[in-house]
């Protein structure tokens, strides 16, 4: 994985496989640090020994093959730079995972392009429901986006038409752009 959207893309893939039918986002970025909480509704994770399994690169679910690097390599992203990892089921079903990455530390990875996986998940699985939040600088969480209420009001199943995809793309960068987030330099801060 080369930035953390390429990190994004496969933990939203990992909740399509598990079943998810709706995925929440929350993004934050503050004092260099970025950080991301997602949660789904689906399976969960198998768990025998904390969220050492679900870490453990030979321990997977695939059948293709029998080695899954995604969340190692996401754990690895993360503490490398002092940040943290976490993942485990929810009580009432589903996955709750949250990073945290210090994008001032020298091993940092770049954000990459952050808008673009998020609409290529919504490209990739136009079933599942999807809402992306910011938290601001002053902790105030606002949901910029909803999959579902967005497909309600213009009456369509899917987003897969390009103009609409454009303004999500804006409309994601926009937001992102107010919280400090910049993908060409992977962060800038405001004056």
């Amino acid at each position: 994985m080369k930035n953390i959207a390429d990190h994004l893309f496969d933990i939203l893939e990992n909740s399509v496989k598990a079943k998810a039918t709706e995925i929440k986002i929350l993004i934050k970025f503050k004092q260099g640090k970025f950080h991301c909480r997602i949660t789904d509704n689906g399976t969960g994770i198998k768990i025998v020994d904390k969220e050492v399994e679900a870490t453990d690169p030979f321990v997977t679910s695939r059948k293709e093959r029998r080695v899954g690097l995604g969340l190692p390599l996401l754990k690895s992203s993360a503490e490398s730079t002092k940040g943290f990892f976490k993942i485990y089921n929810l009580k009432k079903g589903g996955c709750y995972l949250e990073f945290t990455i210090d994008l001032l530390h020298i091993d940092a990875k770049p954000f990459g392009d952050l808008a673009q996986a998020i609409l290529d998940a919504l490209v990739c699985w136009p079933e599942i429901d999807l809402s992306l939040w910011i938290e601001k600088s002053n902790q105030q969480k606002e949901e910029i986006f909803n999959s579902k209420k967005l497909k309600k009001v213009l009456e369509i199943e899917d987003l897969k038409e390009k103009k609409i995809r454009d303004f999500l793309y804006q409309l994601f960068w926009e937001n992102f752009n107010q919280i400090g987030i910049n993908k060409q330099f992977g962060y800038f801060q405001k004056i």
